[in-house]
């Protein structure tokens, strides 16, 4: 009997390379996996007219390693390793067969490696695949391998790390392959930088003769991440922090979303307390913080009782597609974007987990969708609202990084439990997570999150129906909600229908949205036509008593016909009364004169805060002499919302009308307005020193012809305005340049005060 022994044949290293990767972007990245289990920080890769070189400033290779790991296919070193040397990173690969990428870039293949343990020697190899697959034996398969004193720098210019070299390429690289390499490159490494997770950075740099092309996908990308309407953002704190507010406890779940064959298993309360867990573990409480764009951010805490988590921090972002997109992006590219990178990422040690991302619903969101939930089990129920989980948004809305460390999490639970069997863990196959009890731990952390989200975001939806059916919604905004509806399902209905529908809906909505801006810039002009009609009733007043003037001056100069010479008005002083007659009749013409310039009433821009109100102020403080006004505490930078020259004199005609009429009777009459701005929100306040408001019911007055305001009889005929539609144009036009106006606490040397607040 002979003992025979398998053989392979050396056609399975193109075999394995080809049909493991298939794609030349895809054995790049499979490149850069490599590096980073080599502990590197920094991997460049660099296209030169004939080859491409791959440089990594990581911990390299003595000659050893080279013949015990890399050279030998199918190694299974990094399943008994399972961490890297240096910062001990989950290693990424399991099957030993990545290098085999190569192979299909290009026909040889380059390789110096300096190792951090013998700095002085450098390795230098040489691979030739054509000659390895025409060996018939994979064993005969022949690399050249030489050794030299180190002289090569590595990325980063460090003088230890690994460099390939490949020449003889397989493919032309134009650029439409560089945007499929830096799409593929692209989630590796996470796109939101925390504080949390600086000393575990691991950058990627592509250098090639197209590298406008990969700046422009990576600019769009970026752009793409800031178009998000809310953000959450979520940090595990510290065991024994104590929070500066109130803090919710978390109902826990009684499986994780794939031991859950239905939602109703995902949401029933656990049945078991921490003391019937061994090894019990600490309640660690969360910080959240929820910001809606252009709008209030919230800080909330939440606690979980026996969490086997050490360390956590997460930022997700919720997208609302449905119209125009700033900086250039269409709503098709935004949505393909998250369709094809959103979702909620895992990032272990910086580096991504290929599981974890649009396809997977390890967060269990849409079973629950299509279960239509509405209530939460997660959530208190202090913060629960009617129908809230109906506003949780799918993944393909969502873009999320969470940032766990197994490493930091397998040796805390040793050190604290001596024993890891309950701590965060890679699978054997490395891209997952192993589904232990702190996992559970994750999934819940997270989900409670958006949960929290979807109850804000119900709320708020409620509050602006309310407000919307009040004052009137426009039926652009009707439209957005239905496109919005429509991405909702639009794996529900067939393709065609759904293009048809978002087609239409569109057409509408840009024709309704033009239609909007027409009226928009009607109402700028009918808000200040209607304040010129208010300010016209002080004109009357003010014109009748220049008449008076003239009279007494007509009658002084026929006085000084029949006088004798001795007996004559003083002609100079008529003379004077003339002129000073002339100034006013001038200042009053003021405040209808910027209403004749066509610029004024057409042009939109943004102009600078405190030279307008100086300007608006030149318009009316001559039908109320003895008044003074004050803009020392506006800052010379402030800059007003996009609008209108007669939008924003409407405005502050129109308040500083209404502080005439409260300082009638004041013994000091003043003015001041201030500005301030905190977390991207600008206010000016206006402050007089008339008779005050009672803010309990301040907000009344912004309704039509409500007036507080009482003059006495003899202060009828000067009070200007009267019709109580002064504060009605007011709030009018400051809704439509995007601002708040309300009535606020004055400081205690003024009687009231008035602020306008934008978002900048």
């Amino acid at each position: 009997m002979r003992r025979l022994k398998f053989t392979v044949d050396s056609r399975l290293l193109r075999e394995l390379g080809e049909r493991l990767v298939g794609r030349p972007h895809i054995a790049l990245a499979e490149l850069v996996k490599n590096s980073y289990d080599a502990d590197a920080t920094q991997v460049i890769i660099r296209f030169m007219p004939d080859h491409i070189e791959v440089l990594d400033d990581g911990h390299g290779m003595t000659p050893e390693d080279f013949e015990d790991k890399w050279l030998r296919i199918g190694s299974t070193h990094k399943e008994r390793e399972a961490y890297s040397p240096r910062l001990r990173r989950p290693l990424t690969g399991s099957k030993g067969v990545g290098r085999l990428a190569v192979q299909l870039l290009a026909n040889k293949l380059e390789i110096r490696s300096v190792s951090a343990l013998i700095k002085s020697l450098e390795l230098i190899a040489y691979v030739d695949w054509r000659e390895a697959v025409e060996a018939g034996d994979l064993t005969e398969a022949p690399v050249n391998v030489d050794e030299t004193a180190a002289t090569t720098r590595f990325a980063e210019n460090s003088p230890i790390g690994t460099k390939l070299i490949l020449t003889d390429l397989n493919h032309s690289w134009g650029p439409q392959e560089f945007e499929e390499l830096a799409r593929e490159l692209w989630p590796l490494q996470s796109p939101f930088k925390h504080p949390a997770t600086q000393s575990e950075a691991f950058r990627i740099t592509l250098e090639s003769p197209y590298a406008s092309f990969v700046r422009a996908f990576d600019n769009q990308m970026r752009a793409m991440l800031g178009l998000w309407t809310a953000r959450l953002s979520g940090e595990l704190l510290p065991e024994g922090t104590e929070p500066s507010g109130e803090v919710f406890n978390v109902t826990r779940s009684r499986a994780v979303p794939s031991e859950a064959p239905n939602s109703e298993a995902w949401d029933t309360p656990s049945d078991f307390s921490i003391g019937d867990l061994p090894d019990a573990a600490p309640a660690r409480i969360v910080r959240l913080q929820l910001e809606f764009h252009n709008s209030r951010t919230e800080t909330v805490y939440y606690r979980l009782a026996n969490c086997h988590i050490d360390r956590l921090n997460f930022e997700i972002r919720v997208y609302n597609l449905t119209r125009r997109q700033p900086q250039g992006i269409a709503v098709g590219d935004a949505r393909a974007y998250l369709r094809r990178f959103g979702g909620v990422h895992v990032y272990d040690t910086g580096f991504h987990l290929p599981y974890y991302g649009p396809d997977t619903d390890w967060l269990h969101i849409e079973i629950d969708h299509s279960h239509r939930l509405s209530r939460s089990r997660l959530l208190p129920s202090a913060i629960q609202r009617p129908g809230g989980l109906s506003s949780l948004p799918t993944n393909s809305r969502l873009f999320g990084v969470v940032n766990v460390n197994t490493t930091h999490e397998q040796r805390f639970a040793e050190e604290q439990y001596g024993n890891s069997t309950d701590a965060l863990a890679i699978q054997v196959s490395r891209d997952r997570l192993t589904e232990t009890p702190a996992y559970r731990d994750l999934v819940t952390l997270v989900r409670w999150a958006l949960d929290f989200y979807a109850m804000n975001e119900a709320q708020r939806a409620a509050e602006s129906s309310r407000k919307n059916l009040s004052r009137g919604e426009k039926p652009s905004k009707r439209l957005e909600r239905l496109q919005g509806t429509l991405d909702d399902i639009k794996d529900e209905i067939p393709d065609d229908t759904f293009e048809e529908l978002s087609d239409e809906i569109d057409r509408v909505l840009r024709e309704s949205q033009a239609e909007e801006r027409r009226y928009e810039s009607y109402l700028g002009l009918l808000g200040a036509l209607a304040t010129a009609g208010i300010s016209a009733l002080a004109y009357e007043h003010e014109v009748y008593k220049q008449f008076e003037t003239l009279e007494d001056i007509a009658l002084s100069l026929y006085d000084a016909q029949g006088s004798s010479a001795a007996q004559a008005p003083d002609l100079v002083s008529i003379a004077q009364e003339v002129e000073a007659w002339l100034e006013r009749a001038r200042a009053t013409h003021n405040l209808f004169s910027h209403l004749l310039q066509e610029e004024n009433r057409t042009i939109r821009r943004r102009f600078p805060a405190k030279s307008t109100i100086g300007l608006v102020w030149d318009q009316v403080a001559a039908i109320n002499p003895g008044v003074t006004l004050n803009l020392d505490a506006v800052s010379e930078t402030l800059t007003l919302p996009p609008g209108r020259y007669v939008e924003w004199s409407a405005i502050f005609q129109n308040i500083f009308t209404n502080a005439f009429n409260a300082m009638r009777e004041s013994p000091q009459r003043s003015i001041d307005v201030s500005s301030s701005h905190a977390r991207g929100s600008m206010s000016l306040l206006v402050q007089d020193t008339g008779v005050g408001v009672d803010l309990t019911d301040a907000d009344n007055l912004f309704d039509p012809f409500v007036r507080k305001l009482k003059p006495g009889p003899d202060h009828t005929a000067l009070a200007l305005g009267g019709g109580g539609l002064g504060l009605t144009i007011v709030r009018m036009m400051a809704e439509e340049l995007s601002c708040t106006v309300e009535f606020v606490n004055p400081d205690a040397h003024h009687a009231t005060a008035i602020r306008i607040s934008w978002r900048d």
